[in-house]
């Protein structure tokens, strides 16, 4: 007869408790990692909104004053335009796109604003409706400036645009204290239309 020895019980037990450790401590580490994940997505895909909103009216800006047919150098007033309109909380937006020498047409008339209730960012162009371009949107800041850089509120005088996009995370975060848990991310901008006078 052999003399073969099993494991015993306590031995047992010590393994399945350091086995059992190891897994917790894995699986934390792993739960960590996820919820990291998701704060960094959350947190890239707000860059991204906020850079989206900015670049679209940046590019819209830009056209502002856009007269191929001379409309605003003729000598009728009644058929000038102004690219770009000061209102206090919303950016105006006038350009002849199609080049037919009127600016009024349904699609030549852009109006973004910030709609507070549902934290939207929304396009309206012309006669249309108020359609979304940026969700989780905490506000929007337009100031204007004249050719030498000072704020200005006189239409006529406009020659650049201030924009402030702040974005907010979709998901709060428990770990972040500020801002009951949610994450922003504020872009600036100076945009100079390329064709005001």
């Amino acid at each position: 007869m052999t003399n073969e020895r099993g494991v015993t019980l306590t031995e047992l037990l010590t393994a399945l408790t350091l086995g059992l450790f190891t897994i917790g401590a894995v699986y934390g580490v792993h739960l960590n990692q996820v919820k990291k994940q998701i704060v960094q997505e959350d947190v890239l895909a707000m860059q991204q909104t906020a850079r989206a909103a900015m670049d679209m009216m940046a590019r819209e800006i830009r056209m502002a004053g856009y007269d191929p047919m001379g409309v605003n150098r003729d000598s009728a007033l009644s058929n000038d335009f102004y690219g770009l309109r000061y209102h206090p909380t919303e950016l105006h937006i006038r350009a002849d796109l199609n080049g037919n020498g009127v600016p009024i047409d349904s699609k030549e008339s852009i109006v973004y604003l910030y709609d507070d209730s549902t934290s939207t960012l929304r396009r309206k162009v012309g006669m249309g409706g108020r359609q979304p371009v940026a969700e989780h949107i905490e506000s929007l800041t337009v100031s204007y400036r004249d050719a030498l850089g000072h704020p200005t509120t006189h239409a006529p005088s406009i020659r650049a645009v201030d924009v402030q996009v702040t974005a907010r995370a979709a998901h709060a975060d428990s770990q972040y204290p500020e801002n009951e848990g949610y994450r922003t991310f504020t872009l600036r901008s100076r945009i100079v239309p390329r064709n005001l006078p």
